[in-house]
């Protein structure tokens, strides 16, 4: 008598084999992430304005003087000025209060407006300041309405 027998082949994946992929997968996206960050740093440039302009609209209601935040297109810098002169600093600031762009983003003017603004105590700005920040087709555009006051950055 013969006797037959069938080859049970099991089917699946073993767990070796599944942290393996998840492993390789987890390996992956790790290198992905700071390649994506690093396309926004325009967006980085205007959040820090956007901090930098709260702080001075701050600063003015709190002391009751005018504070300036100052973009120079030409030289890709901002800083915020007091009304004597000096800078308001920052850690990020050289000693007359500057701030220097990052290598590959410019800043450009938006609508042949003012850049600067000038916060008054009550919150306010003396007139609208627009920009823009640019890093090759990434664009920022900051805004800052005289009226209310408020301070935005929107990707365009």
């Amino acid at each position: 008598m013969a006797v037959c027998r069938t080859l049970k082949s099991d089917s699946g994946f073993s767990l070796t084999e599944l942290v393996m992929v998840i492993a390789i997968g987890i390996i992956l996206f790790s290198l992905a992430v700071p390649a994506l960050q690093n396309d926004d740093r325009a967006g980085n440039v205007a959040r820090s304005i956007v901090s930098d302009a709260s702080r001075a609209r701050s600063y003015s209601k709190r002391t009751w003087e005018n504070v300036t935040l100052q973009i120079d297109v030409a030289n890709n810098r901002w800083r915020s000025q007091l009304q004597n002169g000096t800078a308001l600093q920052t850690y990020k600031s050289d000693v007359d209060g500057w701030i220097e762009l990052p290598n590959g983003i410019s800043f450009a003017n938006i609508g042949g407006g003012n850049t600067d603004a000038v916060f008054l105590p009550t919150g306010r700005t003396s007139a609208d300041a627009a920009f823009a920040i640019v890093q090759g087709d990434n664009q920022w555009h900051v805004e800052i309405k005289s009226l209310s006051g408020l301070i935005s950055a929107t990707p365009q």
